[in-house]
């Protein structure tokens, strides 16, 4: 039976659309991260020594645990199912972004696992928290319909 792919815990990984630069800076992710209730935050270095702040909060019953790098601008979101991805999403981190930026592309773990690590999938910034919800949903059951092995399966 396959798992339903909006309650699937996987990894997810943002970054800017073509022609959509972020211009995100740290000190802008930690002032966010300051009006947030119970969240905590590292800066450090990434693996070729971009500068990086490590993050966390709680979202809903997830303990939200992710990175973001401003160049290359990205983010990534560690373990956590859609319905948790989405509302970091909507309620955090896209209202960080300018107001320019109407899409970014992302991926998931089990893409980059299922042979989809060079795809950019787009994921719309303006349309809401459900949109987002229907779009990496709809990610996950793309990336699976091609592959043997499908989580939770024992395939």
């Amino acid at each position: 039976m396959t798992p339903d792919p909006v309650r699937y815990a996987t990894a997810w990984f943002l970054a800017p659309a073509r022609n959509q630069p972020w211009g995100l800076a740290l000190d802008r992710v930690v002032v966010a991260l300051e009006t947030r209730s119970g969240a905590h935050w590292r800066l450090g270095e990434g693996l070729y020594g971009e500068p990086l702040v490590n993050l966390g909060f709680s979202i809903a019953s997830w303990q939200f645990e992710g990175s973001c790098t401003p160049d290359p601008s990205s983010l990534s979101i560690r373990i956590c199912d859609v319905h948790a991805a989405a509302e970091v999403l909507s309620t955090w981190f896209l209202g960080l972004l300018p107001s320019g930026v109407a899409s970014v592309v992302f991926n998931s773990e089990d893409g980059v696992e299922n042979g989809y690590g060079d795809v950019d999938f787009t994921l719309p910034c303006l349309r809401g928290r459900e949109a987002i919800v229907d779009t990496l949903g709809n990610h996950l059951r793309h990336v699976w319909v091609n592959t043997q092995a499908i989580p939770g399966t024992g395939d």
